[in-house]
């Protein structure tokens, strides 16, 4: 979600962020609002801000500053648009003496006050807080930033609720499991989700319920994945989608050393989790969508701060309360037995890993064919219990 600092009708409004398709669709918002579209051949001026030189750089500006100087065509409104200025953060042209100077003539025109009737729009990859220009934008006009989230759960979590938004929006009815299948098969990128949505709406043409069928039809796969995706998988026992991640992710040349050892804490996790449920000191309440509230029920005073900590990340960082719901809700798909099970096959991998000559790739596949199991699992004719 944007961060928005101020929401009074401004003139004067900057918009950064790295998700290019919510900053481009804020602008364009904002616009067709000032300006009805039928209006915009003479009342909107665009500027490209991308610049590889200073002398395109300062070209931009120079027209950005003559552009909103200059009245609207018989007088009525104006919106001049910078649109994806690339070079405020470039470590040469963003700090050149001369470039410096015109933001500064820039911000100055912009605390006098952009003239009545004109809306002055800019979207830019980047910004820095400390500059006197984005001090100018702050001050006067409206900020909005469209930050991509740093971890893959939040970038997951961030691209479900954008896709409900979007398939909505596009009169599609789709169930929230199939929704889950789609962003994991597209990605979360906003304008891939956005492009892939509209692709689905004309393939279905009147039809409006969207089918599993038709994601694996239709839409493409664009996903980089994580090696969190494929704890999170192997978390649910889920096998078809455990191996689709593997391999994506061997594709994409990830170290099977690194992906032992993320399963290796995603297993220690579910172990201290998984110990907690069976002495009722904490309880995993289902929210829908594979997510769970973790509460803590009976945890002890005295083991509180020993259980965050066990649950803390490598560099000391504690669980996020939605990843540690989320866990605890993969916890309970296991028994005490199982986990010290998998446990003993991770060590097992990883001593083959480093020690035969057997690839990489196949110890992964048979280490995910185990961890996957299900407790009932059928060889030779007879059952084993795990």
């Amino acid at each position: 979600m944007p961060k928005q600092e101020q929401v009074k009708p401004v003139h004067v409004c900057l918009i950064v962020g790295e998700d290019e398709f919510s900053v481009a669709a804020a602008a364009r918002e904002r616009i067709d609002r000032f300006v009805p579209p039928a209006d915009q051949t003479l009342g909107l001026e665009i500027i490209d801000g991308q610049a590889d030189i200073i002398a395109q750089a300062l070209a931009c500006l120079r027209q950005c500053l003559e552009a909103i100087r200059t009245v609207g065509f018989l007088g009525g409104r104006k919106v001049v648009w910078l649109r994806g200025v690339d070079f405020l953060s470039d470590l040469v042209i963003g700090r050149n003496n001369e470039i410096q100077e015109t933001l500064q003539t820039l911000a100055g025109a912009i605390s006098g006050g952009i003239p009545k009737g004109h809306l002055l729009i800019i979207t830019a990859l980047k910004v820095d807080a400390r500059t006197l220009f984005y001090k100018a934008c702050s001050s006067n006009g409206e900020i909005i930033e469209f930050n991509l989230a740093e971890k893959p759960w939040q970038r997951d979590s961030g691209a479900l609720a954008f896709a409900m938004h979007a398939f909505k929006d596009a009169g599609l009815q789709i169930d929230a499991e199939l929704i889950e299948t789609f962003t994991q098969k597209v990605g979360t990128d906003t304008r891939q989700i956005m492009q892939e949505i509209t692709k689905l709406a004309t393939y279905l043409g009147d039809r409006r319920e969207v089918r599993a069928g038709d994601i694996e039809e239709v839409t493409s796969s664009s996903r980089e994945l994580f090696a969190w995706d494929l704890e999170d998988a192997v978390g649910k026992r889920d096998l078809r989608r455990s191996l689709a991640v593997l391999r994506q992710l061997l594709f994409q040349r990830e170290e099977p050393i690194r992906m032992i050892s993320g399963l290796e804490t995603r297993f220690r996790h579910l172990l201290i989790l998984r110990e907690a449920l069976d002495n009722r000191w904490i309880a995993a309440q289902p929210m829908g969508h594979d997510n769970f509230k973790l509460t803590f029920a009976h945890l002890p005073e005295s083991l509180a701060d020993q259980f965050k900590q066990a649950l803390a990340s490598d560099k000391g960082t504690p669980l996020h309360p939605f990843v540690a719901g989320k866990l605890a809700g993969q916890a309970a798909r296991f028994t005490r037995p199982e986990i010290d099970q998998r446990r003993a096959w991770l060590l097992a991998s990883r001593r083959q890993l480093v020690s035969s000559a057997i690839p990489g790739s196949l110890i992964l596949e048979y280490l995910v064919l185990k961890l996957c199991r299900s407790r009932n699992h059928k060889q030779n004719g007879t059952t084993t219990h795990y």
